[in-house]
């Protein structure tokens, strides 16, 4: 698959590094793009560096790997370029960092994603690799035993697809959250947000409680 990548950071270069390495081939971008030559270098031979408008042409899947502040900027540059592919959805609303944006998410009280596809209508959102930090993504993949999950959300059946596809290859275990609307807990304070988990873990922090019997045992409860 060609993939392009919006946003060489941390999460954008380790995803590059770990889908290379199974086949994929990948874009980095950046507004700087001169300035990832050595980066793709050390990718290997099926990365390669572009603008942000010519990684969102390549990829047939496109990661948005950027602060939440620059995606009104990215969306003017690249829009006409992800009509009807899926949109990985990587990005993290912080008010200090992007201001209005992140705040006009916090204030309405919905899950981030929903405002990236309002805002990407033609595309297919996907919210993935968003709740598990760079360091736990580049060090844990392929970890066996106890595979470790990368929760999504998305609301399109073919996207589902393609995101269990790459969450795989990238040496994970997928987990399908629900739809984007369900997908807070993958936010910053969200229940699983920022953790390393295995299905089993999210599953009991996301669907089960705990409370004391009459005998004062500890019991799990489905909810």
């Amino acid at each position: 698959m060609n993939i392009g990548i919006i946003g060489s950071g941390h999460i954008g270069s380790i995803l590059a590094e770990l889908w290379t390495r199974h086949g994929h081939r990948v874009m980095i971008s950046s507004r700087h793009p001169d300035k990832l030559d050595t980066l793709a270098q050390k990718i290997g031979p099926d990365c390669q560096r572009g603008s942000v408008e010519q990684a969102a042409q390549f990829g047939e899947t496109v990661v948005l790997s950027i602060p939440l502040g620059q995606l009104e900027s990215v969306i003017s540059k690249t829009d006409k370029y992800l009509h009807g592919k899926v949109v990985i959805d990587t990005m993290n609303p912080c008010v200090e960092r992007d201001g209005d944006q992140a705040l006009d998410i916090i204030t309405r009280n919905i899950a981030s994603a929903v405002a990236t596809q309002l805002k990407l209508s033609q595309s297919k959102v996907v919210r993935a690799f968003c709740s598990i930090c760079f360091f736990d993504l580049k060090t844990l993949a392929n970890r066996l035993p106890n595979t470790i999950s990368v929760p999504f959300a998305s609301d399109d059946e073919s996207a589902k697809l393609i995101i269990m596809q790459l969450i795989n290859d990238a040496g994970f275990q997928p987990y399908y959250l629900g739809p984007l609307h369900l997908s807070k807990p993958l936010d910053p304070g969200g229940k699983i947000f920022g953790k390393a988990l295995t299905r089993s873990q999210i599953e009991d922090l996301l669907f089960y409680k705990e409370f004391t019997s009459k005998d004062n045992n500890i019991q799990k409860e489905f909810t």
